[in-house]
């Protein structure tokens, strides 16, 4: 009887070190710190996994989280001009699209990010959306941080913003 008993842990260990050759990595742990007068909503983005809004001056936020495994798998380049133009590719259909401004840099946490501002007609609102979109990379996942709001949004909102993008602590 111990023999099997043996036998039968042993195949037991052997199977599971069998099935245990890959590991996926789903997720992991980031934070934002918003300014004063946001807080967390739901409804702004489908695919976002933390969304914000601040009702007072009317801008919006959204992080999309992507894997770096999963975006090789599907052959998409993850460097931060290829994402950068994958992300504005989303609304680079839109009526009157425009890309403004561009820029790569480090936040004051010494993250590097690429930003880049660009504008767009929405038929539906009868308004131009502007958007703020910043890339970040860790080890595992590529992060698009997204602030938009209408009218003066980029120049009204532009504490707000760099706040949002400098408190953001992502794993290296």
């Amino acid at each position: 009887m111990k023999k099997i008993l043996l036998t039968f842990t042993l195949m037991l260990c052997l199977m599971n070190n069998t099935n245990a050759q890959s590991t996926i990595i789903g997720s992991e742990n980031f934070s934002v710190n918003l300014p004063v007068g946001y807080q967390r909503t739901i409804g702004t983005n489908d695919f976002a996994t933390v969304q914000w809004e601040n009702e007072e001056t009317s801008s919006y936020g959204f992080i999309i989280i992507e894997n770096l495994d999963e975006l090789k798998i599907s052959n998409i380049a993850d460097d931060f001009a290829s994402y950068m133009d994958i992300s504005v590719a989303n609304y680079s259909s839109n009526p009157k699209f425009k890309s403004l401004n561009s820029k790569q840099f480090k936040t004051s946490k010494g993250r590097e990010t690429l930003q880049k501002q660009i504008s767009y007609y929405n038929e539906e609102l009868e308004a131009t959306i502007y958007l703020q979109i910043n890339i970040f990379k860790t080890k595992n996942f590529i992060y698009q941080v997204v602030n938009f709001g209408n009218d003066d949004f980029l120049k009204n909102s532009k504490e707000h913003t760099d706040y949002i993008v400098n408190n953001i602590d992502l794993p290296l």
